[in-house]
């Protein structure tokens, strides 16, 4: 018994220590928006950059998808930074805190970046095995928003190769290994040289791209279509029909219980 009860007290104390260990490792900040808070699993995390590209020369920013009066406009040009998208309506919608609201995302488009990178090069990626003792002498990278870009992002001085992790590596056309770190230091999604990790002037040899129409790289459910009232009382009606199922199951159907002689017991 109280060995149970110290099992029990272990698996308390690691449930609570969850949130903690997940807020670590990849720290992202969420919006104090209504829509979001109840829609919150059915949203996305996005994190790319978009212009605004509206037909009539700006895009509205919404407090929700979907209402009708705009707390504020982005004209055509500006870049602003989505933090989550969602599908709301059959409509993809981005949250940007530096407007705190909602825009519609085909009234805009995507920055080239390192999802752009991924995506024409996914098949040239390999793992990581270690080694590059450039960076390890070195103990300071530069970093890049993605191999080849026209410019890179800043330096990492005192650089521990113990404070990081490399996701996987590509090889250039001159034989340069680059590695794709997830997080480090607060800085997210982003490449530094392994060959050559202080070279700033690595020529660009993969330059952005025009500012292209966004397609949504993660399977979205339609808030609008699930939230139904026809589709909620369709779910409704199946979940009773299985708590029903199993009461009855529960109140009629006992064991078949035979005693030694064969016979049923009454």
């Amino acid at each position: 018994m109280l060995m149970l009860k110290r099992l029990f007290m272990i698996v308390t104390a690691c449930f609570f220590l969850i949130p903690a260990l997940a807020a670590h490792g990849d720290v992202v900040t969420e919006p104090d928006n209504d829509f979001y808070k109840r829609h919150a699993s059915k949203i996305i995390y996005l994190g790319r950059s978009f212009t605004a590209n509206g037909k009539n020369g700006s895009v509205a920013v919404k407090t929700e998808p979907g209402a009708e009066t705009d707390i504020a406009k982005i004209q055509n040009g500006k870049v602003t930074y989505v933090q989550y998208s969602c599908l709301y309506d059959k409509a993809f919608w981005g949250f940007t805190f530096e407007y705190n609201g909602w825009i519609r995302l085909d009234e805009t488009l995507v920055l080239y970046d390192y999802v752009a990178f991924e995506e024409d090069h996914l098949n040239e990626f390999y793992p990581y095995s270690g080694g590059h003792p450039e960076i390890m002498e070195a103990r300071s990278a530069v970093a890049w928003p993605w191999p080849g870009a026209n410019t890179y992002l800043w330096t990492f001085e005192d650089l521990d190769m113990r404070s990081f992790r490399i996701a996987h590596v590509y090889k250039d056309k001159d034989g340069r290994e680059w590695g794709f770190i997830p997080y480090l230091y607060s800085s997210k999604n982003i490449w530094i040289c392994l060959s050559d990790p202080l070279n700033r002037g690595i020529p660009a040899f993969k330059p952005a791209r025009e500012p292209e129409a966004w397609v949504s790289e993660t399977a979205h459910t339609d808030i609008k279509r699930s939230d139904d009232p026809v589709v909620m009382l369709i779910a409704a009606l199946v979940i009773a029909l299985v708590v029903g199922t199993a009461v009855l199951i529960n109140v009629f159907w006992k064991p078949n219980t035979a005693k030694p002689d064969g016979k049923s017991a009454a």
